[in-house]
């Protein structure tokens, strides 16, 4: 008698569902956060950015309330209660531009960028995914610490009359340019870094466009000074955070433009050399 067992049956194997944009995204973007909140210099960058605006905002707020009644009329009449607390934000910016940079030259330095791109070899999209998660840091920090300095600042300033309102205009404006700048400031950074793949270099080109090309362009004759001048992002920043505009400079809205498209130029210019260069 012939006995027939049965062979046990194969398990037919499905191909695999290609993930979905949307999946390949989330995954650079969590992958993104998890590097910028695992290093130790974003805390630092952080904190030093928060501890020198602050302590510079009251201290020049301080000085404005003790010293008042003493200050010449020519200094009383070009007072303006919203430049004076955003003055410490020069120290904020330094250090976000150069955590900007650190975003993606520390991974050109260390050789993890290999790592980064066999994971993910659409170089560019790894490049987006680093602006949008360390942009957003960077515009939470910035306007969290503007309104924090605005609130702070004329608090102190109130104790002479001397401060204001953000319902009065221009202060929310100016408010809010503040906490954008510390964005620009730092894409501009993480651009450089993906250009130049140096951190001092790229930190040096950052404190050469927003620190040393405004001293360059001060000294140049008219009308070269203030036709090149008022495209510089300080001077746009400063048009911003007025409460009196100059009329020799760009209008608020041109300001916001021009302010805007300066990480926009430096971001595209990093993607079109990043997936030009080899790891």
């Amino acid at each position: 008698m012939t006995t027939i067992t049965a062979e046990p049956m194969r398990a037919v194997s499905q191909p695999s569902t290609p993930p979905t944009l949307a999946k390949r995204a989330g995954a650079l973007l969590a992958s993104e956060w998890i590097k910028i909140r695992s290093v130790r210099s974003t805390y630092w960058a952080m904190l030093i950015s928060i501890v020198a605006v602050i302590v510079l905002d009251v201290l020049i707020a301080r000085h404005f309330v003790t010293s008042w009644d003493t200050l010449p009329a020519s200094e009383k009449a070009s007072f303006d209660p919203l430049g004076v607390v955003f003055n410490g934000f020069g120290f904020a910016q330094l250090a976000i531009t150069s955590l900007g940079v650190l975003v993606i030259s520390s991974e050109y330095s260390s050789g993890l960028i290999r790592t980064t791109f066999s994971a993910a070899p659409r170089r560019r999209a790894v490049l987006m995914a680093k602006a949008a998660v360390f942009g957003a840091v960077a515009l939470v920090i910035g306007e969290v610490l503007s309104f924090g300095c605005f609130w702070l600042g004329q608090a102190i300033l109130s104790g002479k009359h001397l401060g204001i309102s953000i319902s009065d205009p221009g202060a929310l404006r100016a408010v809010l340019a503040a906490g954008c700048y510390l964005f620009v400031a730092g894409i501009i950074g993480l651009g450089l870094g993906a250009l130049l793949r140096s951190t001092a270099g790229a930190i040096a080109s950052a404190i050469g466009l927003l620190f040393l090309l405004p001293q360059v362009v001060g000294a140049l004759p008219s009308p070269w000074r203030s036709d090149i001048g008022k495209f510089l992002p300080g001077n746009l920043i400063s048009q911003l955070t007025s409460s009196d505009p100059s009329s020799k400079l760009l209008t608020p809205g041109w300001c916001w433009v021009v302010l805007i498209a300066y990480p926009i130029v430096f971001l595209a210019a990093g993607a079109y050399v990043i997936s030009r260069r080899d790891a």
